[in-house]
């Protein structure tokens, strides 16, 4: 068991922390985002069906990174990858994923989730200050992240203990 929790971490770590050159950020960002389906306690309703994953985002790069968890396991749960076309469409997902071009509706999802279990990941630093669960932040080359701890609490997700103690803030 501990072996379960501790390999996930370690992958988080060599993603997070890496060095990155520009082109691999979306790499590592998805790697991110598929440790995070593992890495999260999610509500009964978000252990039912396809894993979905929205993309809301006009960033073709990260949306192929993002294709390419489609079909991968979490748990008992086939990962479905979709780009969403619209913000109502948030709240049948379990992950929505929004880009910086993107990040002028925060406000918009968040209200169109409600109280629904599904985590909000942002590209922009300082998103999971502004109500998004986490949010990635570029730093000298090396991608780090930001958690809210009060939304994962609001909306019936637990997120794993050692992951919030390797984000760069916790809100």
């Amino acid at each position: 068991m501990k072996t379960k929790i501790l390999f996930p971490i370690f992958l988080i770590g060599l993603a997070v922390f890496a060095n990155p050159v520009k082109a691999q950020v979306e790499k590592i960002q998805t790697a991110f985002v598929l440790q995070l389906t593992r890495l999260v306690e999610w509500c009964p309703m978000g252990k039912q069906g396809n894993f979905t994953i929205g993309v809301l985002c006009d960033n073709p790069k990260i949306l192929s990174e993002l294709n390419s968890l489609q079909g991968k396991k979490v748990i008992n749960q086939t990962i479905e990858v979709k780009k969403l076309s619209s913000v109502s469409e948030v709240k049948s997902v379990n992950i929505v994923f929004v880009s910086r071009d993107k990040i002028s509706d925060l406000q918009s999802i968040i209200a169109a989730i409600g109280v629904n279990c599904t985590l909000i990941i942002a590209d922009k630093p300082g998103a999971a200050g502004q109500g998004a669960a986490i949010s990635f932040i570029e730093d000298n080359g090396r991608i780090h992240f930001e958690i809210n701890a009060s939304y994962a609490e609001k909306h019936s997700l637990r997120i794993n203990n050692e992951l919030v103690k390797l984000a760069k803030r916790v809100f």
